[in-house]
């Protein structure tokens, strides 16, 4: 191979390599600012409101926590409220009360405001702003989060008196999965986990058998 080739294979070489170096930093800043501009809030919103069949479970221990079910004009919030559990099911345009400590149920006609339960309170912030985006680790695992001001929804411990414009919340996602919710008081936070699923098992807009009207 004389000298001349040896040149041109050394500059295709180069220009080769130049390149598929520029296509990749091409790529990955692109994939950076499709991740700066997507809102994942939002996409979930949007899901759940495109299939309106959805089981959002949030909590904070195990005597405190609560579950949002709905499938179409139908939902179950089932709650523990530091132990005590009740569920209300919405269904043929009325709410239900169930009382498990009596096994009774309480009927409020003409009542269907647990159907936008979640939901209505994830319009309001994605509407009010433009989250703060960034990463943080939570219990091992790094976290992309989206921050909003002055958002005070999703606290559970209202024990001690807070100030809204002083409160902010964070929302983890792994991926396109919100894992957890933090609420920010000044020097104080609350950590909740929350579990999505989109799957919802009929059985739980029933009222159970052993159950009596209060």
């Amino acid at each position: 191979m004389d000298k001349k080739q040896k040149i041109f294979i050394i500059s295709v070489c180069i220009i080769v390599a130049i390149i598929v170096i520029g296509l990749i930093v091409y790529v990955v800043t692109k994939n950076e600012q499709e991740t700066a501009s997507e809102n994942r809030l939002a996409n979930m919103y949007n899901k759940m409101t495109q299939n309106q069949t959805y089981s959002i479970t949030i909590q904070l221990n195990d005597n405190n926590k609560y579950t949002v079910s709905r499938k179409g004009d139908i939902a179950n919030i089932d709650t523990y409220n530091d132990g005590s559990h009740t569920t209300n099911i919405v269904k043929d345009g009325n709410t239900y009360l169930l009382m498990y400590n009596t096994k009774r149920y309480y009927t409020y006609q003409n009542n269907v405001t647990g159907l936008g339960e979640i939901s209505n309170q994830l319009n309001e912030i994605i509407q009010s702003q433009e989250p703060e985006k960034g990463q943080e680790e939570v219990n091992g695992k790094k976290y992309r989060y989206e921050e909003y001001k002055g958002v005070s929804d999703f606290l559970m411990n209202t024990d001690e008196g807070i100030s809204e414009e002083d409160t902010n919340t964070r929302f983890y996602f792994d991926g396109d999965d919100l894992k957890y919710i933090r609420t920010i008081m000044g020097d104080k936070s609350e950590l909740i986990s929350v579990d999505v699923s989109y799957n919802v098992d009929d059985s739980i807009f029933e009222i159970p058998s052993d159950f009596q009207e209060g």
